[in-house]
C-alpha cells in the first residue's frame, strides 16, 4: 500500500465523518468525538507528509498530478 492510497482514504474519512455525523446518520460517534476523529485524521497526513518528503516537503510546489 502505498502513502497516496493512505492520503485519499483519510480524506475520504475526513469528509465522511462529520457529514455522518451532521446528517445524523453516526449518531454513536457524538460532534466532539466527530471532530477530534477529523483532526487526528488530518494530523496523521501530515505526519505522513513528514516522514515521505521532510519539513521541506510540506512548503515546496509540488509537481502536477499524472
Amino acid at each position: 500500500m502505498n502513502t497516496n492510497l493512505i492520503h485519499n482514504i483519510l480524506n475520504a474519512a475526513i469528509v465522511l465523518i462529520p457529514a455522518l455525523e451532521a446528517l445524523n446518520l453516526a449518531p454513536l460517534v457524538g460532534e466532539q468525538n466527530a471532530l477530534a476523529i477529523v483532526a487526528v485524521l488530518g494530523l496523521a497526513k501530515i505526519a505522513i507528509n513528514l516522514v515521505r518528503d521532510g519539513v521541506s516537503g510540506l512548503a515546496k510546489e509540488q509537481p502536477p498530478v499524472k
